[in-house]
């Protein structure tokens, strides 16, 4: 076979075989190259021959001149000479070009001189040197090192890291000329990224054969990897022929994946320190938040208005939220780290800082807060299937009517009233409530036919049986019950028994005007406090109540007061009268004084123990957790007190008591019956006739006629009273039906059930439903009113707060927050 075809056919086998490494790195082949592909066992001789005619015709090229010139006489002779300087010349020639040379690593060519060193005596040279060193040097990834250094295991991945990082050594410099006058050209750099130059040993290297070649058949193929390739004619050739070699190709794959992993690395690097930082963020921001979450909490508590009338950096007061947060920054390094990076993002005028402490802030907060709250309410009412609903009227400070909403459910056999919304009416008609209510069981979620029970107040648009909202929602669910409550009901009991004689009405306006007399003027004020302090010098002063028909404790403890300090107001009064120079209420002060009699000494003696039992029925009336067989019983309590009080012990008791202030205050006792003629002697002889003229009631002391006409007077239109409005009611279905389920409470009244009881059960559940568990939806019927509607009216009149912020306030009570 001609030598040019073998040396051709040679490099077609060596790409071929290169190529079985991947099925992806055959598309370099020329196509029809797989027809002519050899067997990898092909004859040794054959390709030792192919091998020696690249070698001979690459010296032929370089040598062409000797041979022209030589001795051509005898064919012989010459042949042996060419022969001759074939072998001195492949000892010469690069280890790419030698397979011998590519199967050892004894050699090392360096400058075209053949300096031979072992590899034992290469490792005995070598000297530890750390990573951090080589990168000291001006070239430290060039290949030359590798021989020179000793590296451990960790270093040697460090090396390799280093070597990524840094890319192929690749200087460009004034590069020597061999012998020849031929030396290394920068421009080759250009479309072999991979080539590499090194400066000490003169020779190019194969990045990624030196770095990432690992497999065992390619790990004798060292020219590229350790030895060097220096021999620069033919060079773009060498270049060549080694990037379409396997080797290289899986050496570049290894390289480009490891570069990849590497890019994947640093971005999982860069992400998780990322993730750390905005993880850190995040953990710092919701620190923030739940210092100004519970700070929300504590204000909607305690009633107090968020917001400052200035709220600007130069304010020495900010409001009731910014500054507590400026307080705790001297205490809590969260709040002060946040502050101090708020304060210098505003200096500076760079990125905005997120303050958290915005006026939008706050009312996103309450809004949040409300949310979370209303939500968990609304899963316990699906969890109690069954509810009762509350509502009440009330103004607020900008006089827009509104109608606090209340649900009263069973929820783990615990009763619960919970605040639902506050909205605006624009009528409160009956039709128009009803529509409220409608839209706000569906804004919310909630059956209307899951409801039993309805607690309103008893003005008509509410209790009406025609046109009011209780009837209108009876006709949508006539299991839906109303209950006028009970509270509000001994309430309009006390205002009917402060008017049943003049004697009362009187009374009561006096107090009311001694409230204002006094509180009226702050020098008035002052006078009656240092009067207290002077005739009581050990016991704290006392500041008098005012009076009013709708919140419903002032009365027992405007009474109680007054009774405390009674000998102080006489006292006060008195100066007021005599001072000099008069006083400007003098005149009034005057008519106070003599309005105070023994009558109003008596009056305040009998409603104050009497205002003082109702009072505490009315306080258990308005109890969360209070059900209509408690507040039955606490009736029946009332009822049975007013009974004991009525009789002449207790009356006896009170008129003495009256008759010691009267004497101590200089008040003169009557002597006379109030209102009774002076009886006439009657003659003898008409004394025992039938045909005597009738006479009216006469009384023999003083006592007896005030014992009737004020005092069992009172009692009994107490008594009377609720009677009416807790008794009467029982001939009603609604009353019959709850009075049925009270007696249905008590265990030994199931061995005789009464047929009302039987009835009553049958009505709401059906005739089958006997032994239905009646007792969570008994608990379920209201006792009173909303629980907003009493917090308000025990509340400041004049509050700050928005419709907003009481909302939270009850929420956050009903949580128990």
């Amino acid at each position: 076979m001609p030598r040019k075809e073998r040396a051709k056919k040679q490099k077609e086998r060596e790409r071929q075989e290169a190529a079985k490494g991947s099925a992806s790195l055959y598309s370099w082949l020329k196509p029809g190259s797989n027809k002519d592909q050899e067997s990898e066992e092909e004859n040794e001789d054959d390709l030792r021959a192919d091998s020696q005619d690249q070698i001979s015709q690459a010296l032929s090229e370089e040598f062409g001149e000797k041979r022209k010139q030589g001795e051509a006489t005898d064919g012989s002779e010459g042949r042996k000479m060419d022969n001759t300087d074939l072998q001195k010349d492949e000892q010469e020639a690069p280890s790419t070009l030698n397979p011998e040379a590519m199967e050892t690593d004894s050699t090392y060519v360096e400058q075209g001189t053949h300096t031979a060193v072992t590899a034992e005596a290469r490792d005995e040279s070598k000297k530890e040197v750390s990573v951090s060193d080589l990168l000291q040097r001006k070239f430290p990834t060039d290949p030359a090192h590798v021989s020179q250094i000793c590296l451990t295991a960790n270093d040697s991945e460090k090396y390799i890291e280093m070597c990524n990082s840094v890319g192929p050594c690749q200087p460009v410099i004034s590069y020597p000329k061999n012998a020849q006058g031929r030396s290394f050209q920068r421009q080759w750099y250009e479309k072999n990224p991979w080539l590499e130059y090194s400066v000490e040993n003169d020779a190019m290297y194969c990045f990624s054969c030196r770095l990432f070649m690992a497999e065992d058949k390619h790990q004798v193929k060292s020219a590229w990897r350790s030895v060097g390739v220096n021999k620069w004619k033919n060079a773009i050739d060498k270049i060549k022929d080694h990037a379409a070699t396997e080797a290289h190709m899986l050496g570049m794959i290894w390289w480009n994946g490891y570069k990849q992993n590497s890019l994947v690395k640093a971005f999982q690097l860069a992400d998780s320190k990322i993730l750390h930082i905005h993880e850190q963020e995040k953990q710092r921001n919701r620190e923030i938040l739940s210092r100004l979450i519970d700070m929300t909490l504590y204000l909607a508590r305690q009633g107090i208005a968020f917001r400052g009338d200035d709220e600007t950096l130069t304010s020495s007061n900010r409001g009731s939220f910014i500054e507590p947060v400026n307080l705790f920054a001297k205490y809590d390094s969260v709040i002060k780290m946040h502050l101090e990076a708020v304060t210098a993002s505003q200096t500076t005028k760079k990125r905005p800082q997120v303050s958290l402490l915005s006026n939008r802030t706050q009312n996103d907060l309450i809004k949040a807060l409300a949310i979370c709250v209303r939500k968990t309410i609304l899963e316990e009412i699906r969890d109690a299937t069954i509810y009762s609903i509350l509502l009440d009227e009330t103004t607020d400070i900008s006089h827009n009517e509104q109608a606090s909403f209340v649900v009263r459910y069973v929820h783990e056999m615990e009763i619960k009233e919970r605040f639902i919304q506050i909205c605006e009416v624009q009528s409160t008609a009956g039709q128009e409530l009803t529509n409220v209510v409608l839209s706000l069981l569906e804004k919310n979620g909630l059956k209307i036919e899951n409801i039993r029970g309805q607690g309103y107040d008893g003005a008509a648009n509410m209790s009406g049986p025609y046109k009011g909202l209780q009837s209108r929602v009876l006709q949508l669910n006539e299991k839906a019950l109303y209950v006028h409550c009970h509270a509000h009901c001994l309430n309009l009991v006390l205002v009917e028994a402060a008017k049943v004689n003049r004697h009362f009405v009187s009374f009561f306006n006096i107090v009311e005007k001694l409230y204002t007399f006094i509180s009226s003027s702050g020098k008035r004020h002052a006078a009656f406090v240092q009067t207290q302090r002077s005739l009581f010098p050990t016991e704290r002063v006392h500041e008098l109540k005012k009076l009013s028909d709708t919140r419903w404790a002032c009365r027992e403890s405007a009474l109680r007061t007054l009774k405390k300090v009674f000998v102080a107001v006489v006292e006060f009064l008195k100066n007021i009268y005599e001072s000099s120079p008069p006083d400007s209420g003098a005149c009034d002060a005057v008519m106070l004084l003599r309005s105070i009699s023994f009558e109003f000494i008596l009056s305040l003696e009998i409603t104050t123990p009497i205002f003082m039992e109702t009072a505490i029925a009315s306080d258990a009336l308005q109890q969360q957790d209070v059900d209509l067989a408690a507040s039955y019983r606490l009736i029946d309590g009332v009822l049975q007190t007013l009974k004991k009080l009525r009789t002449e012990e207790k009356f006896q008791e009170m008129f003495e008591n009256t008759s010691k202030k009267a004497v101590e205050a200089e008040i003169d006792i009557p002597s006379d019956i109030p209102g009774q003629r002076r009886q006439r002697k009657m003659p003898g002889k008409y004394k025992y006739s039938c045909t005597s003229a009738t006479e009216d009631q006469s009384f023999q002391t003083l006592e007896e006629y005030y014992r009737v006409n004020l005092y069992y007077q009172f009692l009994d239109t107490l008594t009377q009273e609720i009677e009416r409005r807790f008794k009467g009611k029982e001939n009603s279905s609604t009353g019959i039906i709850l009075r049925s389920f009270q007696y249905l409470t008590v265990a030994a009244n199931w061995e005789e059930l009464q047929p009302d009881a039987v009835n009553a059960v049958h009505t709401l559940w059906g005739a089958n439903a006997l032994f239905v568990n009646f007792e969570p939806p008994y608990l379920t019927y209201p006792v009173h009113g909303p629980a907003q509607e009493r917090k308000n009216k025990k509340s400041t009149p004049h509050s700050r707060l928005s419709s907003q912020h009481q909302a939270l306030n009850y929420l956050t009570r009903c949580m128990g927050v």
